[in-house]
């Protein structure tokens, strides 16, 4: 929760609402959601805690959790041997992994080669933050790639995605062009895969949008559309949330499963003798039986549950905390922080309260960092002071927020 009325504060993303801020979550749903891209302007330290220069160099430099899969360098459109910036090292497996050396890397990053971390989203609270409020909030998977760019050296070329992308911006300027065509539902098969660059520069059509990416933006492209981007400014940095929804061919795979029980779906198919007759009659059967399946409300809740739960796993690991380490926790997982229409709200399994003015940074400070010490708090509210905080505390052990530990 922002205390300076700039949305300009240092956190990590605590809902979908917070994401898309300062536009609507549902304009957002009914004009733009699967339909057209959308770009949005933020503070420039909205995404400070997702991502920044501090960050991404303390992950590049934990050099035992990469390879050449999750780290990979492309100049000027042209990926890089691994050979040319890895060496052959043990993995912390006990097996022989081609692992990025850190010279290798200052040379080629030094000549403007881009940087490519994959599959990042489980890496940092704040980019679990990110990842989490997407899945909750579309029904989706979602998987993360880190892309620094340096000023006039290309990565890719135009291109489309088969997923849905949410690209946060946290450094420097880009430059992203966005074009008209757009390939009708693409998904991560083979038929979408290879397409010649001169079939897809052909496909893309005119620009639609040329906009200039700054730290705090977010831009939203449908699957399919395409684009491509290039650095502005000396470094750049984003990164590519990338949002796989429930399909219906999912839906046929469930079918499958579900068509198992089913003896009349078990059976032989006619014998070819038997005249093609009797096997358009068997289709006809199989295909009413089918329809009987998927028109069961148990049908309907199960596709409703795979949906609820399709997304990976982000809980978390809670270490049990010894009684002295801290002196408050919350009595439950489901408390958060949340823009309400009057005003900040804290929600909670029973409802939703307004959180006074005054204590608006302090209580969201709470939620996100319990279980805490009071010296913590205090540290971080100075000029509140004890007696104030001390209020504040007691009136959410009296909501039943927060429980002496």
């Amino acid at each position: 929760m922002c205390d300076d009325g700039k949305g300009d504060c240092h956190m990590s993303i605590a809902n979908f609402a917070q994401l898309l801020a300062p536009f609507d979550p549902e304009v957002f749903f009914r004009d733009y959601y699967g339909r057209k891209p959308l770009h949005i302007r933020g503070g420039a330290n909205k995404f400070r805690e997702v991502m920044s220069w501090s960050i991404l160099e303390g992950l590049v430099n934990r050099t035992s959790i990469w390879s050449q899969n999750s780290l990979k360098l492309v100049l000027d459109t042209k990926p890089l041997p691994a050979a040319s910036y890895c060496v052959s090292a043990m993995g912390r497996d006990g097996v022989t992994v081609m692992q990025p050396s850190a010279p290798l890397l200052n040379d080629w990053l030094a000549k403007g080669a881009s940087l490519v971390l994959n599959d990042i989203d489980a890496l940092t609270p704040g980019l679990v933050s990110v990842a989490r409020v997407l899945e909750d909030g579309l029904d989706t998977k979602v998987q993360a790639n880190l892309y620094c760019s340096w000023k006039a050296h290309k990565a890719f070329l135009s291109h489309m995605d088969t997923h849905d992308v949410f690209a946060v911006h946290v450094e420097g300027r880009k430059q992203w062009l966005v074009y008209e065509g757009r390939a009708e539902h693409p998904i991560n098969h083979p038929m979408f895969k290879g397409v010649p660059q001169e079939v897809i520069d052909k496909a893309k059509g005119k620009v639609l949008m040329d906009i200039v990416m700054e730290p705090g933006d977010l831009l939203y492209i449908p699957r399919g559309q395409y684009h491509d981007a290039l650095a502005e400014s000396g470094g750049t940095v984003h990164i590519a949330f990338g949002a796989t929804s429930v399909i219906g061919i999912d839906i046929v795979t469930a079918l499958i499963e579900a068509a198992v029980h089913d003896p009349l779906l078990r059976a032989n198919l006619p014998r070819r003798a038997e005249g093609e007759e009797m096997l358009a009659g068997h289709l006809a059967q199989l295909a009413g039986r089918l329809r009987g399946i998927m028109g069961q409300d148990s049908f309907a809740q199960a596709v409703s549950g795979f949906q609820r739960a399709y997304r990976y796993p982000r809980e978390g690991v809670a270490l049990p905390i010894d009684r002295f380490s801290a002196d408050w926790r919350l009595t439950g997982p489901d408390f958060t922080v949340e823009e309400g229409g009057g005003g900040p709200l804290l929600k909670g399994p029973k409802g939703a309260v307004p959180i006074p003015p005054p204590a608006m940074a302090a209580v969201a400070w709470i939620v996100r960092n319990a279980p805490f010490r009071e010296a913590e708090l205090e540290a971080a509210f100075p000029a509140l002071g004890k007696g104030p905080l001390g209020q504040i505390l007691a009136q959410l052990q009296q909501m039943k927020v927060l429980t002496k530990i």
